[in-house]
C-alpha cells in the first residue's frame, strides 16, 4: 500500500473478498464492487497474489507424491486440433508435489510452472520444494532417478490395472481442483503470470482446514515483503520489451522490417517508434542524408505506408477552422495571464478611507 492513491478502505475491502471468497475473484467482479477501473482492479489481485507466498515456508517432507500436468492451449492460426499427450506443441507444463499423511490423508501441495518435463525442469522443483530424505513416489518418469538425497518408489501406471488417477490420486485431484478453478473463476490462464495464480490456488488449498485465519496471514506476509510496483508485477524487462518487439515486427511484411531495423540502427532511436512514425522518419532521412536513402535501396513493396499516401498525408481543411473576425474585435494574444498594474500608495490610502465609518480615527503609517 506504499504510496497509494487508493483509500485504505478500498484495499481491505479487496482483501477482505479476495482472502474469503471460496472461489477466489477476478478482476472484472471486483470492479464493479469496488469502483475502480479494470486495471486498478486487477493490480489490486496481482499485489495480494504476492501477499500469499511466504518467503520462510518450510518445504514438503514425509511422505510426497510428485507428478506433471499440462494446460493445453491455441493461438488464433493454430489449427483445431494439434499436440495433447506428452507433446510439446500447444502445452503449458505444470509440476506438482503433494505431502501424503497416512493412508487416505493429504497436507500440503507445491505447485509450479516448468518448461518441459525433461531433468532439468524436474529436479530442481523438486530440490527447492522437498526436504532431504522425502519419500518420494512418482510414476515411472526417468528424470525422478535424478533427483539426488530423496528415496525413489516408482508406480508402473502402463502395467498396473487400475487408472492412474487411482495409482497417483492426490496430484491427479489437485490438477483437476486447478483446471476447474482456472476455467470457473477466470476463464483459462496465461503463461505469463500462471505462477502468481498456482501460488494463489496453493495458498487456498493448504489452508482449506483454517479458513478464518487467510485475511490476517495474508496482510501479515504483504507487510513482510514490502511494497511492489506495477513494473514489477508485469515483468517489464528488457528481455520481455525485446521479445515484444519481435513479436510485433514478425507480424510486418519484411521490407517493412528491413526499413525499420535500418533506420532505427541509423538514428539509435527505438524499433517501435520507428515503426509508428515511418513516413517521418523516412522523410528526415532523405532530407538529412541523400546519399544514405541511396544506399539502403529499399523497396516499398507491401508498405502500405507508401503505398497508400492519402492514408497518410494531411490535407488543408477546406473551411478555416475559426470564423473571420469582426471589424473593430480586438485580436486576443497569446502567452501567460497578466496581471492588473498595481495599485500606487495613495490609491490603497483613498480606498481605505472609503471603507471607514465617519468620526472613527485614522492613524496612516
Amino acid at each position: 500500500m506504499q504510496g497509494t492513491h487508493l483509500p485504505l478502505r478500498k484495499w481491505f475491502l479487496a482483501a477482505y473478498l479476495m482472502a474469503t471468497h471460496s472461489n477466489s475473484i477476478s478482476a472484472l467482479q471486483l470492479q464493479p464492487k469496488l469502483g475502480v477501473s479494470y486495471k486498478t482492479a486487477w493490480l489490486l489481485l496481482h499485489k495480494l497474489r504476492r501477499a500469499m507466498v511466504d518467503p520462510d515456508r518450510t518445504p514438503l517432507s514425509g511422505t510426497v507424491d510428485v507428478d506433471e500436468s499440462s494446460i493445453p492451449y491455441r493461438r488464433k492460426e493454430d489449427a483445431l486440433k494439434r499436440g495433447g499427450g506428452s507433446s510439446k506443441a500447444n502445452q503449458i507444463w505444470i509440476a506438482g508435489a503433494v505431502e501424503t499423511v497416512g493412508r487416505f490423508g493429504v497436507g500440503r501441495v507445491r505447485l509450479a510452472r516448468i518448461a518441459d518435463r525433461s531433468a532439468a525442469s524436474l529436479v530442481p522443483f523438486v530440490e527447492a520444494n522437498t526436504l532431504l530424505g522425502t519419500k518420494l513416489r512418482t510414476d515411472h518418469h526417468a528424470p525422478y532417478d535424478k533427483v539426488p538425497g530423496r528415496p525413489l518408489t516408482k508406480v508402473n501406471i502402463n502395467k498396473s490395472k487400475l487408472p492412474a488417477h487411482l495409482l497417483l490420486k492426490w496430484p491427479h485431484v489437485v490438477f483437476a481442483n486447478l483446471k476447474r478453478w482456472a476455467l470457473g473463476t477466470f476463464h483459462g490462464f496465461r503463461e505469463k503470470h500462471l505462477d502468481a495464480y498456482l501460488n494463489e490456488f496453493v495458498f487456498r488449498w493448504n489452508r482449506r482446514r483454517s479458513f478464518r485465519g487467510t485475511l490476517d496471514r495474508m496482510l501479515g506476509i504483504g507487510h513482510r515483503i514490502g511494497p511492489i510496483t506495477y513494473r514489477e508485477i508485469v515483468g517489464d524487462t528488457r528481455e520481455w520489451k525485446q521479445e515484444h518487439i519481435d513479436e510485433i515486427l514478425a507480424m510486418c511484411h519484411p521490407n517493412k522490417q528491413q526499413i525499420v531495423k535500418d533506420l532505427a540502427s541509423y538514428y539509435r532511436a527505438p524499433r517501435l517508434e520507428v515503426m509508428e512514425n515511418l513516413v517521418w522518419w523516412m522523410n528526415r532521412l532523405r532530407e538529412e542524408d541523400r546519399k544514405a536513402r541511396l544506399e539502403f535501396g529499399w523497396s516499398t513493396e507491401g508498405v502500405p505506408e507508401f503505398n497508400d499516401p492519402r492514408s497518410y498525408d494531411r490535407r488543408e481543411p477546406e473551411r478555416p477552422v475559426l470564423a473571420p473576425r469582426r471589424p473593430g474585435e480586438e485580436r486576443l494574444r497569446g502567452g501567460r495571464y497578466q496581471h492588473p498594474p498595481r495599485p500606487s500608495r495613495d490609491e490603497l490610502q483613498l480606498g481605505y478611507l472609503r471603507h471607514i465609518p465617519p468620526g472613527s480615527p485614522i492613524t496612516l503609517a
